[in-house]
């Protein structure tokens, strides 16, 4: 355990003192990072962040209490780092609050430990225009499954966002001000994220999807892991909004689905696995 992991469990905020602000050519992006006893990964996340060729950048790390090395990577990069604190937390999404409380940003995007920003000029790419009346710009994502294996997820159709997400939360900026309307209901503890988008698009809020590569990020995250549970609570959120047999049939067969190929990858190895996932997506 690192000196400073043991001292305590909150960190005194930084305050910001590079002093960015938000300007109507440049508009200053909030990048959060949400971590826990990720040490191993994390270090590639902060040099993905810093290592942007976008300059109007504050970047937000929120720690939930690691006992790792955690700390000390965070330590070796902080004069890069406008905020951080470590202490426990929630969960996940009460973590991302936290983030997006101490956010001075017109647009803010989550990249937690082990997701990466697809290439150095990603955020400049999408900056190099004015996005006048969106509250979500979002894109596509690269999927890492290992290190001789990813792919390439094009961002969905809206229209499909009852299915469950078109696009990866790592691949979103959200404008500041949805975040005065909405947080993530930290009770919903495997799919908050879907609900607040769902949610908002069902209240009309604007989408534009910038067609370029934003993240990367590791496979097996938790809606990987739990699936189960993670379709069952996106079929919650979707019926509070509409309930029909097209939706409650759809889920029905995305369980079945979920449980057969749960099942398959118990047995298989995970060569035999992988063989079958790059034959599928080549």
């Amino acid at each position: 355990m690192g000196l400073y992991s043991r001292v305590t469990l909150r960190m005194v905020l930084k305050m910001n003192k590079f002093n960015k602000k938000n300007s109507p050519d440049q508009p200053l992006v909030s990048i959060i990072t949400v971590c826990l006893n990720n040490g191993e990964n994390l270090e590639n996340t902060i040099k993905s962040v810093i290592n942007q060729t976008y300059s109007n950048i504050e970047y937000i790390i929120i720690d939930g209490g690691s006992t790792d090395n955690t700390i000390d990577i965070i330590k070796k990069y902080e004069s890069k780092i406008e905020h951080w604190l470590s202490e426990k937390d929630k969960g996940i999404y009460d973590a991302m609050n936290k983030g997006v409380s101490l956010a001075k940003g017109k647009w803010i995007i989550f990249m937690n430990a082990g997701d990466e920003f697809y290439s150095r000029n990603t955020i400049e790419q999408i900056f190099n225009k004015k996005y006048i009346g969106f509250d979500f710009i979002y894109g596509d994502c690269e999927i890492i499954y290992s290190k001789d294996f990813s792919r390439i997820q094009k961002a969905g159709e809206l229209k499909d966002l009852w299915k469950g997400m078109v696009f990866s939360h790592q691949s979103l900026f959200t404008n500041r001000d949805v975040f005065n309307k909405y947080q993530f209901d930290i009770e919903n503890i495997i799919g908050a994220d879907f609900e607040f988008i769902f949610e908002c698009y069902k209240n009309n809020f604007k989408f534009y999807n910038c067609q370029i590569p934003i993240s990367r990020v590791l496979a097996g995250g938790l809606s990987d892991t739990k699936r189960i549970e993670s379709i069952l609570s996106r079929k919650s959120t979707v019926n509070r909004f509409s309930k029909n047999q097209k939706i409650n049939l759809y889920y029905l067969m995305l369980l079945v689905e979920a449980v057969i190929k749960l099942g398959i990858k118990k047995v298989l190895p995970q060569r035999i696995h992988d063989y079958f996932l790059r034959k599928k997506y080549k």
